[in-house]
């Protein structure tokens, strides 16, 4: 439901339809309520006021009367709370909480725009119909001075960033609406005297000496006489002075934090010159038209505004001399030096390509502004600051998609394929403006193809592909041309340089990149990391299918995926393979069949380890895939393995179980025995976890059998404490703990941390069973130090699950449940689901 007390009171349902609430004491019974939303107002104080402390006798039937009424429209928000009643509504239901909460910001903010957002809200005078029948007259006034407040404070900042006249039409209404309040008298008059209309400034003084006089009988304030005062002494605005900026941008979203940076640049003592740069379609123009109108104010003397897209600087110049009153002719650069000494202006240079092309129009005189878009950083300008700006986050891109097309339901999947391009965003809302039929999932299902996304992306004779190639025509050599161009075929989200260097085949590539970083083709977010836009992506693609052969761009990739799987046979560390890891993955999709099976045998330690169960899987049903292209039976086999491992990790013990028996069928083929022991373990594994312990000792059996033939000795360790675990699965604890002990022995021995990790675990579990609990703990300790040196959390969050066993055992509730509850955290991380669900159903057992 919506409630509304900013106006009229008034009441609506959720299908939008409004509500009737009655005669008009039974609305101000809501609207008392509604005023103080969440607390109990006793009935004493309901029935003074609706009565005016003179209440009938009937008083209080009349208002169980007016209860019951209204809760057959409201339902249960209107609840009894002794010694009265109270509305018990959301912040989104009544407008009242919102002009608050809105208010509250902008206090914080002391941006117009919230204040006006919070303004917007009221719809007349507050509870308009009451009191007009003079009720809650009390009431009404506190609500009448909230907003009062909030025009007053508005104003103020309106004043403050210089938009005197913008301001002064509502400043005329505020006043009409208050006569006798001189805050907004003063702020009227200052805004008229700014605005170039000294004379309305002073006749709105007579006229508030005039109502003061006739209303109370007394002078103005000492600070309205003293205002017009310096008025009368002040020297008149320039009513002539220049104003060429363009419109301000009709829809606009976000920007709040580089529109406070420009608005910084204002200072009395010095030229500020700030250049808005980013990559084309990003919203430069926008940003800098915005700001230019949000500071206008602050500059009497003129505002100057030029394109400089045609490079021509030498006409721009001679127009701002006519602009200031002066004609073109010899020396034209001292002249404008000369001419805008004396001036306070504000320029704005639009889509300038060099720092030469604005050096000549930087105005002289201290406190002007000059604002500069460049789709380069312009460093060659000293003492320039630098606004850069990136794609627009999805609430702000919504905003504007919103602002373009009306609202717009499910824009989530739009606003990606628009990459968060405020150009992009801006042609799919006029798209949907024209298009009512369409709704935004129609528009971004035509988005989702890659290959026909930039053609959609155009209306008319605006589209984001022009945009991009601007920017890509200016690049100053073809080298630079090229390596974007070659660019466009990765898929990752971002590259090093020595990526860079191994696909494009360029020894010196990082200055290459430095070219297309300054001309934002590419962004360098982390020093010596890379990455593309995904539509500059796409335009940077289409560019290489045009100018590179099939041939060339299959071994720009091919050289690609050979550094990527030489460095992952140097067995990198985990920094590296965690700041690749999407890249790897990437390349492996884009990989040959051969190059695909390299990259899962590179990578399926790691992801194992890590237990990243859904890549791990994915990228081995990708290798499966290209050995079976390739008729490679062993390839296929280790593929089926590895995802028969993903999965029994998983915890998807059936399909396990069908991949691991494929893969035995296929290492018996090859009759390579080896590989058939380790999937006899594995079938092992999988029946103990589906409970068929026969099953599952009829396989560790032959595995064991066959590692002993093989004469390998760390196998058969490991074949024996999966045997450990179906004896302890039995009950019989002492065999278990047997296996347990032999095979860390052996692990030791051999020094193969990862089953000496195992062995360690079941070892502390066995103890734990067997009511060793101290043993337990110590071992315990052991394993969990050991599995973070290794990496493996899944074995560090079941030690953690059994550590916390082992103190709830032993009486230790407090010990137990940090335990448990790092185990849940841990496994939360990792997507280590049964681990997750293990701890909570712990925890609620011990809290229980």
């Amino acid at each position: 439901m919506e409630f509304r007390v900013l106006g009229p009171v008034e009441c609506y349902g959720d299908d939008g339809a409004r509500l009737n609430l009655g005669p008009p004491k039974q609305r101000a019974v809501l609207a008392l309520l509604l005023a103080q939303a969440g607390r109990v107002i006793p009935v004493d104080r309901l029935i003074s006021v609706l009565w005016d402390d003179a209440p009938p006798k009937t008083a209080l039937k009349n208002l169980q009367v007016y209860v019951y009424q209204l809760r057959k429209v409201v339902g249960s928000r209107l609840l009894s709370r002794a010694p009265g009643y109270l509305m018990s509504v959301d912040a989104a239901e009544l407008d009242l909480i919102r002009f608050t909460g809105l208010l509250e910001v902008a206090r914080r903010e002391r941006t117009p725009q919230r204040y006006r957002e919070a303004l917007a809200l009221w719809r007349g005078p507050a509870l308009a119909d009451l009191a007009a029948s003079g009720l809650l007259r009390g009431v009404v006034a506190r609500l009448e001075e909230l907003r009062l407040a909030a025009r007053v404070e508005c104003a103020e900042a309106e004043l403050d960033l210089g938009r005197h006249v913008e301001v002064v039409a509502d400043l005329s209404e505020w006043v009409r609406e208050h006569p006798l309040n001189e805050r907004l008298r003063e702020q009227q008059m200052t805004a008229l005297h700014r605005a170039g209309r000294p004379a309305e400034a002073l006749a709105a003084y007579r006229e508030c000496r005039g109502v003061l006089a006739d209303e109370l009988g007394v002078e103005p304030g000492e600070r309205l006489r003293r205002l017009q005062a310096e008025l009368l002494r002040a020297k008149p605005v320039a009513a002539q002075a220049v104003r060429q900026l363009p419109p301000d941008v009709v829809a606009f979203a976000g920007r709040s934090r580089e529109l406070a940076l420009i608005r910084s640049q204002v200072r009395p003592d010095r030229v500020a010159v700030c250049v808005v740069t980013g990559q084309a379609g990003i919203g430069k123009s926008a940003l800098a038209v915005r700001a230019a109108h949000e500071i206008a104010g602050s500059f009497p003397d003129g505002r100057l505004y030029a394109d400089l897209s045609d490079g021509a600087a030498d006409r721009v110049l001679g127009r701002f001399l006519r602009a200031l009153g002066d004609r073109p002719g010899d020396e034209e650069a001292v002249r404008y030096r000369s001419l805008t000494a004396g001036r306070r202006l504000l320029v704005v240079l639009d889509n300038a390509a060099t720092a030469d092309q604005v050096r000549r129009l930087l105005p002289t005189g201290p406190g002007s502004v000059v604002l500069i878009t460049s789709r380069r950083p312009l460093t060659a300008l000293p003492g320039a600051s630098c606004v850069r700006l990136g794609a627009l986050p999805l609430d702000e891109a919504t905003q504007l998609l919103s602002g373009v097309a009306g609202p717009v339901g499910a824009a989530a999947e739009l606003v990606r394929w628009c990459g968060g391009v405020p150009l992009a965003l801006r042609i799919a809302g006029a798209r949907l403006a024209r298009r009512p039929q369409w709704t935004a999932e129609v528009l971004a299902a035509r988005l989702a193809g890659e290959t026909r996304r930039l053609d959609e992306l155009r209306l008319g004779d605006v589209a984001v592909r022009s945009a991009f190639s601007v920017s890509y025509s200016e690049l100053g050599s073809p080298a630079a041309a090229r390596v974007f161009r070659l660019l466009g075929l990765l898929d990752g989200p971002d590259f090093a340089v020595a990526a860079a260097r191994a696909l494009t085949d360029v020894p010196d590539v990082e200055e290459l990149l430095a070219e297309l970083a300054g001309a934002h083709l590419v962004e360098e977010p982390v020093p010596g990391r890379f990455a593309v836009h995904d539509l500059l992506r796409l335009f940077a693609r289409e560019r290489c299918r045009a100018a590179e052969s099939p041939a060339e761009r299959a071994l720009a990739l091919e050289r690609l995926h050979k550094h990527y799987l030489e460095a992952l046979a140097d067995n990198p560390g985990d920094l590296w393979l965690a700041e690749e890891r999407d890249n790897l993955l990437a390349a492996a999709h884009q990989a040959s069949p051969a190059d695909a099976i390299a990259f899962a045998a590179g990578l399926s330690w790691y992801f194992r380890r890590r237990s990243e169960l859904a890549d791990w899987a994915e990228l081995n049903v990708l290798a499966l895939e290209a050995a079976r292209s390739l008729g490679d039976v062993r390839a296929e086999a280790l593929a089926l393995k590895e995802l028969g491992a993903a999965c029994e990790r998983g915890f998807r013990f059936t399909e396990a179980l069908a991949h691991w028996t494929q893969a035995l069928e296929l290492a018996r083929s090859l009759h390579d025995r080896q590989l058939e022991a380790v999937l006899l373990n594995n079938l092992g594994i999988v029946h103990w976890r589906r409970r068929d312990l026969a099953a599952a000792l009829s396989s560790l059996g032959a595995s064991l059998a066959l590692r002993e033939e093989l004469s390998d000795a760390r196998g058969a360790a490991y074949v024996r404490t999966n045997l450990g675990l179906v004896h302890a699965a039995s009950g019989d604890l002492p065999a278990a703990l047997g296996c347990y002990e032999e095979t860390l022995r052996t692990f030791r021995a051999c020094g193969d941390r990862s089953g000496e990790l195992h062995a360690l675990a079941n070892t502390a579990d066995a103890h734990r069973r067997l009511g060793s609990l101290d043993r337990a703990l110590e071992l315990a300790a052991e394993a969990l130090a050991l599995a973070r040196s290794v990496g493996d959390r899944q074995i560090e969050a079941g030690v953690l699950l059994d550590r916390g066993s082992v103190h709830e055992l032993a009486g230790r509730a407090g010990p137990a449940r940090e335990s448990y509850a790092e185990a849940g955290e841990l496994s939360r991380r990792i997507g280590f689901r049964w681990g997750e669900s293990e701890a909570a159903r712990k925890l609620a057992a011990l809290d229980g």
